[in-house]
């Protein structure tokens, strides 16, 4: 116990000294451009007669000073995009040269309230975190040696944490004398098991079971398969489903696992992707959020080297000079030849993409008995859609194309206002609603991105081998070497750096897609987390008999 106060005061003090170096670091960013200034920074302006205004402008508008020196003077006192300046004036002539900075692109510079010259300040600056540096290095050393105790305090707070939730889930119970009353939420596949565990205690107990009442909002649950299940975390980073509606994730899972991929499109980026996750699932164990989102990339991995055959490449080398093959790969399309094939793929997927989420719309419709809402709101918006595919891309089936276009748009005006009984009312509301056309039109737009993403990976990635064989290639031998050795660690290095960032760039691109363009089209959102009573631990891993 007497470890862990230490161990608390020593974070505390870590916690001040890095705030203190952020607070230095932030006032040196400022004092840069003033480095030069001569004066103290308290006692320059203290004169009576002369007013001083100091501040940063651009380059470009410096000169233009000149044309006032009747009534001011200026001093430059940095370089660059911009200037730190001081004007200096009469009195009574500041409010003019006030309207002179206005007109020009200058933004007033207040000094810190640091005594000396701006210089001065920063040495002091810079020593103080030299001092703190140094200190820093003390406290980690003096924790390093207080570790050993760290897995006793882990479990010490965990049992506090165990020890706490149930003094609050004890506040909730409504007690006499003799009995105690609880009220919650029980997930209805658990009742019969929640059942049983209280008659496993005590048999003096009535158990009664309801369905939530009209004003009441039950907590949102779901559950998922082993495939699925670890995607909700991509969804809960979005928001939960509202109890009313439908849990968006496994339908959405198999489209990130597809869009992911082709975000990426390289084999070799996903083969590294797929095993760094495996093994970092099977040996460390992550749980939660951490385990979720490990699996999410471990499935984006696999997806990205399938992808990688079909369109992309091998850590950035054409699979044809893998495999010393003539033109045989990517087996679906080049990027790189073909943009335009590769653009129509991304937005193939993307209307495929928005089809089904408006399907999944029609299917809610139909399961709550409103079959005019699944038909002339959401069939008409598919008949638009591929009628007018069918249309333009297909010349044989033109008539088709056409028909089920018109039959679409005249869904919508007869029937988008069907709760008004007037015809030009309904007419006017479902002229309204074809405007959404636009909507549609900018939401494939938005799959463009899966074309920019996949190019970009690959074509990062030819360059960094590209620098790397400039390195080999010197003729010196000893150069050659030299160049061979630096050029594999730069690989190595720009590789991961290149999966990293692309990886991320994956990640939050495909649930852009996912949250915006298909869940706009049927996902209800708003549910609140549904948190039941258990051991809620940190440090040690509970494991059930």
């Amino acid at each position: 116990l007497a470890d862990s106060g230490r161990v608390e005061e020593l974070v505390r003090e870590a916690s001040e000294i890095r705030s203190r170096k952020e607070k230095n670091l932030a006032l040196l960013d400022q004092l840069a451009p003033w480095k030069s200034f001569p004066a103290d920074m308290k006692t320059y302006a203290a004169s009576k007669k002369v007013r001083y205004f100091t501040g940063l402008m651009v380059s470009q508008d410096v000169d233009k000073l000149k044309a006032h020196e009747d009534i001011l003077e200026y001093q430059v006192f940095s370089e660059g995009g911009n200037q730190a300046v001081l004007v200096a004036c009469e009195a009574e002539d500041a409010k003019q040269v006030q309207a002179v900075l206005k007109s020009l692109q200058w933004t007033d510079v207040v000094f810190p309230k640091l005594s000396g010259t701006p210089g001065a300040a920063m040495a002091a600056l810079e020593e103080d975190n030299r001092k703190l540096a140094a200190r820093q290095e003390e406290l980690a050393a003096e924790l390093k040696e207080l570790g050993v105790c760290a897995e006793e305090i882990g479990r010490a707070n965990d049992a506090a944490v165990i020890e706490r939730d149930r003094a609050r889930a004890s506040q909730e119970l409504a007690r006499t004398a003799a009995t105690f009353h609880l009220e919650g939420w029980v997930r209805e596949d658990e009742v019969e098991k929640v059942k049983k565990a209280i008659a496993s205690v005590t048999d003096a107990c009535m158990v009664d079971v309801r369905d939530p009442d009209e004003d009441e909002v039950p907590p949102s649950v779901v559950k998922n398969g082993d495939f699925a299940q670890p995607f909700e975390a991509v969804t809960n980073l979005y928001s939960r489903p509202d109890p009313n509606g439908i849990d968006g994730t496994p339908y959405m899972a198999p489209f990130y696992v597809l869009l992911f991929g082709l975000m990426l499109s390289d084999t070799g980026y996903g083969i590294v992707l797929a095993i760094g996750c495996w093994l970092f699932t099977k040996f460390l164990k992550p749980t939660g959020m951490m385990g979720s989102l490990a699996k999410v990339i471990f499935w984006g991995g696999l997806s990205t080297i399938v992808w990688g055959v079909l369109i992309g490449t091998f850590f950035g080398l054409d699979f044809d000079v893998v495999f010393g093959t003539n033109n045989i790969f990517p087996l679906l399309v080049d990027p790189m030849e073909e943009p335009i094939g590769m653009l129509i793929l991304c937005f193939g997927l993307g209307i495929v993409h928005l089809i089904a989420g408006v399907i999944i719309k029609m299917k809610m419709s139909f399961d709550r008995g409103d079959w005019q809402t699944a038909i002339f709101d959401n069939l008409s918006w598919i008949l638009i859609i591929v009628g007018l595919i069918v249309f333009v891309a297909l010349p044989a089936l033109k008539i088709v194309g056409l028909v089920m276009l018109l039959a679409g748009v005249l869904m919508i005006l007869l029937f988008k206002g069907r709760e008004k009984k007037n015809v030009f009312s309904r007419t006017i509301s479902g002229l309204g609603e074809l405007y959404q056309v636009t909507s549609y039109l900018s939401d494939v737009l938005s799959y463009s991105r899966l074309f920019a993403l996949g190019i970009a990976t690959g074509v990062i990635a030819s360059v960094f081998n590209d620098i790397c064989s400039m390195l080999m290639g010197s003729p010196n031998i000893v150069m050659k070497i030299l160049g061979i050795a630096v050029a594999c660690a730069l690989l190595v290095f720009l590789h991961l750096f290149n999966i990293f960032i692309n990886t991320l760039g994956a990640f939050v691109h495909c649930a852009r897609l996912q949250y915006v363009e298909f869940y706009g089209k049927f996902y209800e959102a708003g549910g609140k987390e549904f948190r039941p009573l258990g051991m809620k631990t940190k440090h040690v891993r509970l494991l059930e008999e």
